[in-house]
């Protein structure tokens, strides 16, 4: 009988500790797919509003240059990495956006870049503001009463950033994202829209460089090539000069012709961005990374983040939603530029115009 009992209680400890082990093994498992295993990054002596660039490890320089989606799921892993800007897509009420950035801003020594997708064609606050579509916008006044009406609407909320306006010449695929007219024309418009917003404290986006973006096919999906006019880059020859917008978005089309990306995607061609970046002193910005126009071009994936790095961009998007992604994108970028293949002092030049962008000295 007492052996009986002392071998039940023996399974019983076993058992216990097993389920132990698989709590601890569980709670470790969720803890790392919510990515609060990755390394906190350390403070910064920030005083008087100036950063010393010196100060910034490698990899808080490469987390500023990154865009993610900004879900609260993820808020303390984006908030350990010091990453540089969130994107917030559809949610249901204002109040609900302010209090995502919030969360997100409490705490923040460098604030977070927020950034919106409002062209008004397609509306991620659809359910509580109307905007409307590009196409309907004909005239200089109502190009400028947009982008100040988005703009308000925009800062109320607290974010910094729109990748806005669409200055592509046609849209053949959405058939709303491009204004009306002709090159000239648009350009105007998109000038005015940009005043409107950025008078409100929102950075403007032109976009897709170098044009032909919205005609071919959509490359959220596939590979797209289209050969560029002098007309499709009209609106960036005139806006960059005054620098009219904030910054600039490229996308991934494969291109020929008046710009020549040499048989890749224009964002990770080093002609095309290095070009732009001769002419326009503002910020360049990637489109998605997660668009399979990009990654299908690509046998692997860390190719395709030195190559977005290393061709120029300023601002990385990267929409995939799991943090332990972005952090070893971080790691795989830093690895490249502790081998040479991409020159710190890039990438500093970049972070430097972030950080101004953000509103601090940097020395």
């Amino acid at each position: 009988m007492r052996r009986k009992q002392k071998k039940r209680s023996v399974q019983q400890r076993v058992f216990v500790v097993l389920a132990v082990l698989v709590l601890v093994l569980g709670s470790l498992n969720i803890a790392k797919a919510k990515g609060l295993l990755i390394p906190e990054q350390p403070a910064l002596a920030i005083e008087n509003n100036v950063i010393h660039l010196a100060d910034l490890t490698l990899e808080q320089k490469i987390a500023q240059m990154v865009i993610v989606h900004g879900g609260l799921y993820n808020k303390e892993a984006f908030k350990s990495m010091q990453i540089g800007g969130i994107h917030l897509f559809a949610l249901q009420d204002g109040e609900l956006y302010k209090d995502t950035i919030n969360q997100f801003q409490t705490d923040m020594q460098i604030p977070f870049f927020v950034s919106s997708d409002l062209e008004g064609c397609l509306n991620p606050f659809s359910n509580f503001f109307s905007s409307p579509a590009a196409r309907s916008i004909s005239t200089i006044e109502q190009a400028f009463e947009k982008g100040k009406t988005d703009g308000a609407f925009l800062k109320e909320l607290g974010f910094s950033l729109n990748f806005a306006p669409v200055v592509d010449l046609d849209d053949q695929i959405w058939r709303c994202r491009s204004f009306p007219g002709n090159a000239e024309h648009i350009t105007e418009l998109a000038r005015s829209y940009s005043e409107g917003l950025q008078g409100e404290g929102i950075l403007a986006t032109a976009k897709h460089y170098p044009g032909k973006t919205l005609v071919v096919n959509d490359p959220h999906k596939v590979l797209v090539s289209a050969e560029i006019s002098s007309q499709d880059l009209l609106p960036y020859e005139q806006l960059i000069p005054g620098e009219d917008v904030g910054s600039i978005m490229v996308s991934h089309i494969i291109v020929s012709g008046a710009v020549d990306s040499s048989g890749v995607p224009s964002v990770v061609s080093l002609p095309v961005v290095g070009n732009l970046k001769e002419q326009y002193g503002g910020l360049i910005i990637s489109d998605d990374t997660m668009m399979l126009g990009l990654r299908n071009f690509y046998d692997s994936v860390d190719e395709l983040y030195v190559a977005v790095f290393r061709a120029g961009n300023d601002l990385i998007i990267n929409f995939d939603e799991d943090p332990l992604e972005i952090y070893r994108m971080i790691q795989v970028v830093s690895a490249a530029v502790e081998r040479g293949e991409i020159s710190e002092e890039q990438i500093d030049a970049s972070v430097r115009k972030i950080l101004t962008a953000k509103g601090f000295k940097v020395e």
